[in-house]
């Protein structure tokens, strides 16, 4: 077995259970919602109980309409038409700001609550990192030293708050993101992580593609791709030159993201399509 395989198989231990004590407020739909997550006793990474984002609604609102939203979306990934799951999947929007993190983190979670799939989170969104903000750890080592060869695989993996959930953080700050992102080494450890294990689903977290040159080299690597469109502010040729630059056949989906449901007849925020 070699050493990625190694260190995702260590990763699937001891993780942290989530408990409701703790209440924060929505301010968006004027109620209120509870999230604990209580950290291990004898734990290897800095885990902060307090500091998971929010915005994770699949922790903080797991029955609320949002996190609904995710589970249709699992599902019409896990379940598609053709038969056939993609087994990594690349997250992805035309802009900044369009909710691309939100959306690959809560898809994480989502998936990892399902009975028998296990998920792997990977930030390589290397110039501006924030997947472990959203799960309450400090900025640490991650794929940049990976990549760079300073770090071993297995000491850079985060145990989530999630059962089945395991987190390969960004890292620190490089020069040379796009080079690390568009080597070898990246394209092996894609390979490696969706190759070894059948049940085991890889959500990756990129930076905008009309904007950098490696979303563009990860995207050959992984069998789908999840458009982020945020409502009423990313532009139409922007969606139609970001489906031309990565392919339509490999774009599973669009996610519209921040749609005012009180503008619709239906209930729901969110929608997922072909």
């Amino acid at each position: 077995m070699g050493k990625i395989s190694e260190a995702l198989e260590k990763s699937n231990f001891e993780y942290i259970s989530v408990n409701e004590d703790k209440t924060v407020s929505d301010k968006a739909a004027g109620r209120k919602f509870v999230v604990n997550p209580v950290p291990s006793e004898d734990r290897t990474f800095s885990f902060e109980s307090r500091k998971i984002d929010k915005n994770i609604v699949t922790i903080s609102k797991p029955y609320g309409v949002e996190a609904e939203q995710f589970k249709k979306l699992r599902t019409s990934i896990l379940f598609p038409a053709s038969g056939k799951a993609p087994r990594s999947i690349l997250v992805t929007s035309a802009v900044p700001g369009e909710g691309k993190s939100f959306m690959a983190a809560n898809l994480a979670v989502s998936i990892a609550q399902n009975i028998d799939k296990h998920v792997l989170l990977m930030d390589c969104d290397l110039r501006l990192p924030t997947i472990h903000n959203c799960f309450g750890f400090e900025r640490g080592p991650g794929l940049s030293e990976y990549l760079s060869g300073k770090e071993s695989l297995d000491s850079l993996f985060l145990k989530s708050a999630v059962d089945k959930l395991t987190i390969l953080p960004g890292g620190g700050p490089i020069s040379n993101p796009s080079e690390l992102l568009s080597s070898g080494q990246m394209a092996k450890l894609l390979n490696d992580v969706t190759a070894r294990y059948s049940d085991r689903y890889i959500v990756v977290d990129s930076t905008p593609p009309r904007l950098t040159a490696e979303t563009a080299a990860i995207a050959r690597q992984v069998d789908g791709i999840l458009l982020v469109v945020k409502h009423g502010t990313t532009k139409r040729e922007h969606v139609v030159d970001l489906i031309d630059m990565l392919g339509k056949d490999k774009i599973i989906g669009v996610v519209l993201n921040q749609f005012n449901r009180q503008l619709s007849r239906y209930s729901y925020g969110s929608y997922y399509g072909k």
